[in-house]
């Protein structure tokens, strides 16, 4: 593994992090969006994993 694709899984190992404290935070404070936020992490997710593989490739 080159040191780029090393950082670029660490900024999206610390993004996904936020990404769930931020889901966790919203779910307790509206709780009808959590399943349409929860799709739209699980989309963004997908796509961004897609494009480190791409990149890494």
């Amino acid at each position: 593994m080159t040191t780029t694709t090393a950082l670029l899984a660490l900024i999206l190992t610390l993004l996904a992090a936020l990404l769930g404290g931020a889901l966790f935070s919203l779910v307790h404070s509206r709780p009808s969006l959590a399943v349409p936020v929860t799709v739209a992490l699980a989309g963004m997710t997908l796509v961004v994993t897609c494009a480190v593989g791409i990149i890494a490739r």
